[in-house]
């Protein structure tokens, strides 16, 4: 348990009203719908090799009329199948839940429960996060500190936020002096979230936040919203 922070781009703009919660949840619906579109057509193109692999693997013997399976294509749809699931569900889906790839390779599924299982993954698919952090909880601060903060767990970010995070972060790491991150980027006491010292850790912390925000702030694009959910 611990304070989790989950940055998300999208690719709308909120033109809703922040404090109403009818308007938070169209918003993050209409994100959740383009994120599961997104998931299906990356799926439908990444698993058509596989398709066309099984479509071999079962042959109909014409002498004796029996069902028989291609060896080779069956090693073939093997190989594919890893593939899959190593360089498309270890990214999307398991870059949240890694439980959920062990559900895919503790057997090869046969192409149409495949299918039929990634068709049920993206229903129930939301916006995938972009940047990650745990018990950082300077982020929540610098998101309180500017009144962006909903019920204590949502926020919207803006390209401005990121470049104002970014430059903080390069001012602290440039000195490394105490008095600097507390200026600049102060830690907050909270429920699990974590450490208030200006340490090592911390130090550790604001290096990786300047590495993800920068790769966070080249996924903006002009009218966009990005935003921030905070759990703990």
């Amino acid at each position: 348990m611990g304070l989790d922070i989950y940055f998300h781009k999208t690719t709308v703009a909120f033109k809703g009203d922040p404090t109403n919660n009818d308007d938070l949840n169209a918003f993050r619906e209409e994100v959740d719908k383009l994120a599961r579109k997104t998931l299906k057509a990356r799926f439908a193109k990444a698993i058509k090799p596989l398709e066309k692999a099984w479509s071999r693997v079962h042959y109909t013997d014409k002498e004796s009329g029996e069902v028989r399976t291609n060896d080779y294509a069956l090693k073939e749809y093997k190989h594919l199948y890893f593939q899959f699931v190593v360089k498309e569900l270890d990214p999307t889906v398991g870059k949240n839940y890694d439980w959920k790839v062990e559900g895919y390779t503790n057997e090869i599924l046969p192409f149409p429960d495949l299918k039929a299982k990634l068709d049920k993954e993206v229903e129930g698919w939301w916006e995938q996060y972009d940047a990650y952090f745990r018990k950082v909880n300077f982020l929540f601060k610098y998101f309180e500190d500017r009144g962006k903060m909903y019920d204590q767990w949502f926020a919207f970010v803006t390209k401005e936020d990121v470049d104002d995070i970014i430059d903080k972060c390069e001012r602290i790491l440039a000195t490394k002096e105490t008095q600097v991150g507390h200026n600049l980027l102060p830690t907050q006491n909270g429920f699990f979230f974590g450490s208030t010292e200006y340490d090592g850790y911390y130090y550790y912390d604001v290096k990786d936040c300047l590495k993800q925000m920068k790769k966070y702030r080249k996924l903006f694009k002009e009218g966009v919203t990005g935003y921030v959910i905070f759990s703990w």
